[in-house]
């Protein structure tokens, strides 16, 4: 069983290495894969469908809308700054904030002001980068724990449904970090990538403490109102 899962995991590891996805992005698209989303969502992050992460998630959802911090014009798209407060009247079943929070330097507004757009029992899907490069857009503030999320979203009187940290230990961890420059070396991502998943496991032998945790590439949090 854990040969089958281990190996499912390495060919989509790889699948999406060819795509020139960092490991961040494939764990949250692999995570997105797995929710039960049906209901409106709107997804910050993004202007549009071309940008989405959504776009990964196969089943069917009745809206996506989408808001991102620079201006854009369609339908579809609400211009929302979550460092101030906003008059939405626009109420959503669903919130996605994919590598969205570390750019927002009052993140307690942001979250409140999450809280004040979702529908009651509404769920609020968050995921940033812990273990990645400074990365301005346009600038970045902060990198986060999940003790630092289940806090502030108790705080604010949301349900924890889920959390995890993504990643299998310190060589994944170190690939994220040099996954810009290797990436521009032809071929050579695949059996780099391949041999730091194979050296993580390696260590398990002689260290049982879950290495995800100590050496969290992203991290993944569902909020419920």
């Amino acid at each position: 069983m854990n040969f089958t899962k281990n190996l499912s995991f390495v060919l989509e590891l790889l699948k999406y290495t060819n795509k020139n996805f960092s490991i961040c992005k494939f764990y949250q698209v692999q995570e997105l894969k797995k929710q039960k989303i049906n209901k409106e969502i709107i997804e910050f992050g993004s202007n549009n469908y071309d940008e989405s992460l959504i776009k990964y998630y196969k089943k069917k959802i009745s809206k996506i809308y989408y808001s991102n911090i620079f201006k854009k014009n369609n339908k579809d798209y609400f211009s929302i700054n979550l460092e101030k407060k906003n008059n939405i009247k626009k109420k959503f079943s669903n919130i996605l904030a994919f590598n969205v929070l570390e750019h927002i330097y009052n993140d307690s507004n942001a979250i409140s002001e999450f809280k004040k757009m979702l529908k009651p029992n509404g769920k609020l899907y968050i995921s940033t980068p812990f273990l990645y490069r400074y990365h301005q857009a346009p600038k970045d503030y902060k990198r986060y724990t999940l003790d630092y999320f289940e806090k502030i979203l108790k705080d604010k009187k949301f349900k924890i449904k889920k959390k995890i940290s993504f990643g299998t230990g310190p060589f994944l961890a170190s690939y994220a970090l040099m996954f810009d420059y290797i990436k521009k070396i032809p071929l050579i991502c695949y059996p780099i990538v391949l041999f730091c998943y194979l050296m993580d496991n390696f260590l398990l032998i002689f260290h049982k403490k879950n290495k995800n945790n100590l050496y969290p590439v992203c991290i993944f949090i569902v909020a419920q109102k």
